[in-house]
């Protein structure tokens, strides 16, 4: 724990995946505490999407990340932002065309809902 899942519709080269992933995780040690060996990360390419009435030219990213309850509001509002940032910063310069949409959703989990044979 935690959980990091971005879903994206562009084509993006996995170099700039990696910095990016390494850049949230960095996110969570610094204000949540946890330990980067911990995160799990996933990255999804959505082949068929629908964005801004079906213009091929639209683009979206959604980052999930969820975590074990406790964090303050205060800290969970700070991740969801300077991830946000993040997602904004990798991925406003690459060159494709049209409409770039970026969300971010932080994921409480109850602690009774979560199993893992994790030891770390």
């Amino acid at each position: 724990m935690p959980h990091i899942k971005l879903e994206h519709t562009e084509n993006i080269g996995s170099a700039v995946l990696k910095l990016l992933l390494k850049q949230l995780k960095n996110i969570l040690v610094k204000n949540a505490r946890i330990k980067e060996e911990n995160c799990k990360c996933k990255v999804i390419q959505i082949p068929e999407n629908s964005v801004a009435g079906d213009d091929d030219s639209s683009h979206f990213y959604h980052l999930e990340i969820s975590l074990l309850e406790g964090r303050t509001k205060k800290v969970t509002q700070k991740i969801g932002q300077e991830s946000l940032k993040i997602l904004m910063d990798n991925f406003m310069d690459i060159k494709v065309e049209g409409l770039k949409q970026f969300s971010v959703e932080i994921r409480e989990i109850e602690h009774r809902n979560y199993f893992t044979s994790n030891t770390l």
